[in-house]
């Protein structure tokens, strides 16, 4: 655990708190440029990313 820009590791867990990252086995989330990875799902908001296991999707990129 790291205070300052705050982080906190607990097993499969990860927290950081600053540019906001949430990390839960498998699960992603980061919300700044505002990220979300599920197992092979992975979803980013900014120039809109969206990917699907192989697939991709971008809009604005």
């Amino acid at each position: 655990m790291a205070v300052g820009g705050w982080r906190l590791a607990v097993g499969g867990w990860r927290l950081a708190v600053g540019g906001w990252r949430l990390a839960v086995g498998g699960w992603r989330l980061a919300v700044g440029g505002w990220r979300l990875a599920v197992g092979g799902w992975r979803l980013a908001v900014g120039g809109w990313r969206l990917a699907v296991g192989g697939w991709r999707l971008a809009v604005g990129d």
